[in-house]
């Protein structure tokens, strides 16, 4: 005997399956539109503004996303998905022209041009013009060595900048310790002049913030106190031996007493031996503090912000001499002799 017919016990079930699972294609058919179409094929209204926005050294991508987002330039989500689909991480500072209703596709090509119109030149604590110029036409080969040095020496436009006046720069010394060391975004057509003038206001604005002008090392000019901070920058690494160094020499300028610093010896002689030779001591030169008490005539190096510090407000102490060991270590001595047993064990 046949079984007789059973209809099904589930149709609305089925039924609602399959509209779910409908809706779910539509969905992502018309997601996978609208992205396609934010990501490559949309484009600016012909009266769209343009909006400038500026990117820091310290943004991140995601900062970048959440600033376009707020400048409804862009979905900060969506262009967070694009970004992670094509592998772009990296943001470049500067300050870019962007407009609403651009494609992500365009405005990661955007942020990415800058790449091809600009140049980031690092320039470390402790470098001399001459290493800032052998670096800077490196990275910018048109800008030649002659050209910087010019550009940076006593005959230069900057050399009677307001900032080098006011600092007491004498007439016939160089920008040797005026240009601010740190990390630089330039143009590729920049020249030697702009260059050279970008790290003197660096300089400048640096100096002012932690208050060089005003700091308590009596009698000292801003230019004595660049001249004190490189020579400090040359001869010891951190932040605390920086202060203890520039109370050594600091009361070795109130005594009368040679600073006797190796680092101007190699800026005479261009070298780095943290223990220069007798014949080294002996060079003629007024940058030679062996054999002139006193500072030098300008600085020797570009000093950064710890080193200027330290000589502004240095850590008191009761020694006047130390040595560097090769491996950087630091030992100081209150009289000549336990300096002389110093070097005996040390060096």
């Amino acid at each position: 005997m046949p079984y007789p017919y059973q209809p099904s016990r589930f149709p609305g079930r089925l039924q609602i399956l399959s509209a779910f699972v409908g809706m779910v294609v539509v969905f992502f058919l018309i997601a996978s539109y609208l992205f396609v179409n934010a990501a490559w094929l949309r484009e600016p209204n012909a009266d769209a503004k343009d909006i400038p926005m500026t990117v820091e050294e310290t943004d991140i991508f995601g900062t970048v996303a959440s600033r376009l987002h707020q400048n409804d330039i862009a979905s900060s989500f969506w262009l967070r998905v694009y970004a992670r689909l094509f592998d772009v991480e990296t943001v470049y500072p500067g300050t870019y022209v962007f407009q609403e209703g651009m494609s992500y596709s365009a405005i990661i090509d955007t942020l990415q041009s800058i790449q091809s119109t600009s140049v980031r030149i690092t320039i470390p604590e402790g470098f001399s013009l001459v290493q800032m110029g052998e670096r800077i036409h490196a990275a910018l080969p048109e800008i030649s060595l002659e050209a910087w040095q010019f550009a940076t020496s006593a005959k230069s436009e900057l050399a009677s900048d307001p900032f080098v006046v006011s600092a007491g720069k004498p007439s016939g010394v160089d920008l040797e310790g005026y240009l601010f060391p740190d990390t630089y975004e330039f143009n590729t057509d920049a020249t030697a002049d702009v260059i050279a003038e970008t790290m003197l206001r660096t300089m400048e604005t640096r100096v002012n913030e932690i208050g060089v002008a005003t700091g308590d090392s009596a009698g000292m000019s801003t230019h004595d106190i660049l001249t004190l901070a490189s020579i400090v920058e040359k001869e010891v690494r951190t932040a605390e031996t920086m202060k203890n160094v520039a109370d050594v020499f600091l009361k070795r300028l109130d005594i009368g007493m040679p600073l006797q610093s190796d680092a101007t010896i190699n800026y005479i002689i261009d070298g780095d031996n943290p223990s220069p030779t007798y014949a080294d001591l002996e060079v003629d030169s007024p940058y030679n503090t062996y054999k002139n008490p006193g500072l030098p005539p300008g600085p020797i190096s570009a000093p950064g912000l710890n080193a200027l510090n330290a000589v502004l407000h240095p850590t008191h102490n009761d020694y006047y001499y130390f040595l560097t060991t090769d491996e950087g270590d630091i030992y100081y001595a209150e009289t000549y002799e336990e300096h002389l047993r110093n070097k005996a064990r040390y060096l």
